[in-house]
């Protein structure tokens, strides 16, 4: 397996199912009482629907799925409105991580450009330098008048962090896989083309 690259930009998705799995263990005793247990970190995933395309547009698709070969070799992949910040400075921020961070953090210092205003929103989705997982903000992060702000993230961090080290927090990539081995291309007679894929986040 290996990384082959972005997955190409044009003509972009008409619609993008994106669905946040977070598998938890339940029991429940015979009294009643429900012990939950999360078992893995939380995995993006999503359904990919391209509007119509004509054979032109289309053909560049077709060639990157081949070189993914199935669900052998991941890509990245900016999903539009999902990977899209939504802060007022998403255009103009610049980010690092502000300390070292822990395995299992949830709460991230960071320093920004911005001396007082919000960087992230809640709900956008960020990703660091140093590894290929994609975290969401659970909260605004708001600077203090000094750059400075606190990052509260979902799942927790599965990799450490180091002092200034880089954060993406607009058009954030995620890293990902085919889900299916088999792809259905909808050749019609109008030559246009209809594609959808699934996708898996790897990491």
């Amino acid at each position: 397996m290996a990384y082959i690259g972005t997955f190409p930009s044009d003509p972009g998705f008409s619609a993008a199912g994106f669905k946040m799995n977070a598998p938890t263990k339940k029991t429940v005793t015979s009294s009643g009482r429900m012990t939950r247990l999360q078992t893995a970190t939380t995995l993006w995933t999503g359904t990919l629907v391209f509007p119509p395309m004509t054979l032109l547009e289309f053909r560049p698709i077709q060639a990157f799925i081949a070189l993914t070969q199935g669900s052998l070799h991941e890509f990245d992949i900016v999903i539009q409105n999902v990977s899209l910040s939504t802060s007022p400075n998403r255009d103009t921020v610049s980010a690092s991580v502000d300390g070292n961070h822990s395995i299992g953090d949830t709460t991230i210092q960071l320093d920004t450009n911005i001396s007082s205003g919000n960087v992230i929103k809640a709900g956008d989705i960020v990703r660091f330098a140093n590894h290929t997982k994609v975290y969401m903000a659970t909260a605004d992060c708001n600077t203090d008048g000094g750059g400075n702000c606190t990052l509260n993230i979902q799942p927790a961090l599965l990799e450490s962090l180091t002092n200034n080290e880089g954060i993406t927090t607009n058009n954030t990539p995620l890293r990902m896989i085919l889900a299916n081995d088999t792809q259905e291309f909808g050749y019609q007679t109008n030559s246009l083309v209809s594609y959808e894929l699934d996708v898996r986040e790897v990491f």
